[in-house]
């Protein structure tokens, strides 16, 4: 990571798996399905979010409020902790619904999704990998990945 963009003390700690760090795992879920009759109430920063990163050999979370960030300047964990500063192709917020439901956002200050074609890939890509999905989606308008709690989710169909 460029230092120039560092904005706290410790954004490029590498999280260990001790820590909270995970490498995704495939879910359990051989197909999508149809569409859940109630879509998700989701507030901003829902209880047990998590922080993705698309990295070069894995997908990697871990919860963004948690000690390791407490520790840290910015008192939360961030996607380049995820990644220790190194780099990641998108990043963004889960949280799981169900252990086989998950909500999505492509929401990172470092690795930011451009457009709503590479957020429907991740989507996509959660969703190939093995869960139910939804998303918040991308908002044109503003050329950014809507947030949990400002907009309603909507369902990933395969």
């Amino acid at each position: 990571m460029n230092p120039e963009v560092r904005r706290y003390d410790g954004d490029a700690d590498l999280m260990t798996a001790e820590e909270g760090l995970r490498i995704w795992v495939d879910g359990p879920v051989e197909s999508a399905g149809a569409e859940p009759a109630e879509k998700p109430d989701l507030a901003p920063k829902p209880d047990g979010q998590r922080l993705w990163a698309v990295t070069r050999e894995h997908v990697v979370h871990a919860p963004e409020i948690c000690e390791f960030g407490a520790q840290r300047e910015a008192g939360a964990a961030k996607h380049s902790n995820l990644t220790g500063g190194g780099s990641a192709f998108a990043g963004g917020e889960l949280i799981f619904l169900t252990e086989a439901t998950i909500a999505i956002t492509g929401s990172s200050g470092r690795y930011r999704l451009r457009s709503g074609k590479e957020m429907a890939a991740i989507e996509r890509a959660f969703a190939a990998s093995g869960y139910h999905v939804w998303s918040m989606g991308f908002n044109q308008d503003v050329n950014r990945p809507n947030l949990f709690g400002l907009s309603d989710p909507e369902w990933v169909s395969p």
